[in-house]
């Protein structure tokens, strides 16, 4: 059995005496798209944040993180993203002030970069959109514009694991397809992503597995093809009954 390219043990988030996140074990394989659903406040940007080491508060946070067998837990957020892995925020993360092309040569792969860094060309293919918009300002962008903008900064990086957190906020349906097709030809091409998604039905169109999240806590997990039957998952996100 192969190393995870991504694991973490016993990690556990809290805030002031309250527990925000108690995961004692997840596990990314190599080119591997893996989907963390829950509603609101189940914990699923925690999740990716802890990950990555980064937080907007203060949390105490505890356990282990290791990206292609090497531990990372103790590394600051830079230092984990030079390790190869990378993190798209909800929202996005452009330069608002600085065009499609500027934003994209300000993303320069750390030395020795993990994975396969995107040049130019790999990005408009897996991008047209950014091509035709190479010269407009990231703030006159549409919201899909800008998170395809976001990932495709994350893909110059070069990382060898990328979290993806509700990157079909805010985002029309056929855009959210289009982001989402994109995200798994980049898995299909061996890139390892976490997927974090509120959009259940468009997450279980795309990803191998399924992790449902309840406060803060893995409430189920599973092959894509045995999740999508999960009466919990039937009833609470799908709007159907299960039978």
């Amino acid at each position: 059995m192969s190393t995870p390219i991504l694991e973490a043990r016993e990690l556990r988030v809290t805030y002031g005496g309250h527990v925000a996140l108690d995961i004692p074990h997840l596990a990314l394989a190599p080119g591997e798209l893996v989907g963390v659903v829950g509603a609101n406040g189940a914990g699923k940007s925690t999740l990716v944040n802890a990950l990555l080491g980064w937080s907007r508060g203060a949390p105490a946070v505890s356990g282990s993180v290791r990206l292609a067998g090497e531990e990372i837990g103790a590394l600051p957020p830079h230092a984990r993203v030079a390790r190869g892995l990378a993190l798209v925020p909800e929202g996005g993360a452009v330069f608002m002030r600085l065009s499609v092309a500027e934003n994209l040569a300000a993303a320069t792969p750390p030395a020795g970069a993990a994975g396969r860094a995107h040049d130019e060309a790999q990005i408009e293919a897996l991008f047209p959109r950014l091509r035709e918009r190479r010269h407009h300002m990231a703030s006159a962008l549409s919201g899909g514009e800008r998170q395809m903008l976001a990932i495709a900064r994350a893909l110059r990086l070069g990382p060898s694991a990328l979290l993806l957190d509700e990157p079909s906020i805010g985002l029309a349906p056929r855009l959210v397809t289009d982001v989402l097709r994109a995200v798994r030809g980049l898995v299909d091409q061996h890139l390892s992503v976490l997927l974090v998604e509120q959009n259940v039905r468009a997450a279980i169109a795309v990803v191998d597995r399924l992790i449902l999240l309840e406060r803060g806590r893995i409430l189920a997990q599973g092959p894509v093809a045995a999740m999508r039957d999960d009466p919990r998952i039937l009833e609470a996100y799908l709007g159907e009954a299960a039978a």
